[in-house]
């Protein structure tokens, strides 16, 4: 039986994030179907994402992390139960948002601009995104969405999964404790190519599109979210494809100082 859950949980978060999480120089061979579906009406609101949170939550391995606080998670300073379109709204391994956190204004991605289907973005940050790809693809650059928003109960069987996988402080490393990610703000984006297999992986930066995105991102209000050297800083592993909106200003004054989301907000 834990067999037969543990399986049906690998084939969901296979059917949910095509993106492969690689820290070496080689991505993971994870590509998957891109054939695009109809998206719906972005009046309709994330009703895909509710669907999956029933799912996830139905299949947590019996050894559930997220039931207790997690070896290495400390308790948070804060926790926000409610979005106010704040686009400097903290969220990390010491700033939390409630289960119930669901962000204002989100709005369907166009199924062609991904690698997944039936996601959400928050509108303001979807907006200065097709700018900034519109921008690269006129230079011959071509990079496309790995994930958006996720829910609280998506981080948690995520979270689970690398848990269950690599152990705790691995996991703790590249992957969010649930409540703690900034995918769950609406705010976070994280971009692959066709050049990295679709997967995700450090040496992103090597190639064309990260050195684009890593060069040119802040004049779209986006910060590479996870610096190297930072890690101390962030509490996370570096990771060049992981984007962050805060602002056109904001995201230039981070950029030119290469100081994190923490140290600009004085919170270290």
């Amino acid at each position: 039986m834990k067999k037969i859950i543990v399986i049906l949980l690998l084939i969901l978060l296979s059917s949910l994030y095509g993106c492969g999480f690689s820290s070496s120089d080689n991505t993971k061979d994870d590509t998957q179907d891109n054939t695009q579906t109809q998206q719906k009406d972005d009046s309709e609101g994330p009703k895909e994402e509710e669907e999956v949170q029933e799912t996830t939550t139905s299949v947590e391995p019996e050894n559930n992390q997220t039931s207790a606080q997690a070896p290495g998670i400390p308790t948070p300073v804060r926790t926000l139960s409610s979005d106010n379109g704040d686009s400097l709204i903290l969220a990390n391994k010491q700033y939390a948002l409630s289960s119930t956190f669901v962000p204002t204004d989100l709005v369907a991605v166009d199924g062609s601009l991904s690698t997944n289907q039936g996601i959400y973005f928050k509108r303001e940050a979807y907006d200065a995104y097709l700018k900034m790809l519109n921008d690269a693809s006129a230079q011959g650059i071509s990079f496309c969405i790995c994930s958006t928003y996720r829910s609280y109960n998506t981080q948690s069987a995520i979270y689970n999964n690398y848990v269950a996988s690599y152990g705790v402080d691995y996991a703790n490393k590249i992957s969010a404790y649930p409540g703690r990610s900034e995918h769950q703000t609406g705010w976070a984006v994280d971009i692959t190519s066709k050049s990295m297999n679709y997967g995700l992986s450090q040496n992103f930066i090597n190639y064309p599109e990260g050195q684009w995105i890593n060069a040119n991102c802040a004049e779209y209000g986006f910060i590479i979210r996870y610096l190297q050297g930072k890690e101390d800083i962030t509490g996370y592993m570096y990771e060049p494809w992981h984007l962050r909106y805060v602002g056109v200003d904001v995201a230039k004054e981070i950029m030119s100082k290469g100081i994190t989301l923490e140290e600009y907000l004085g919170v270290v």
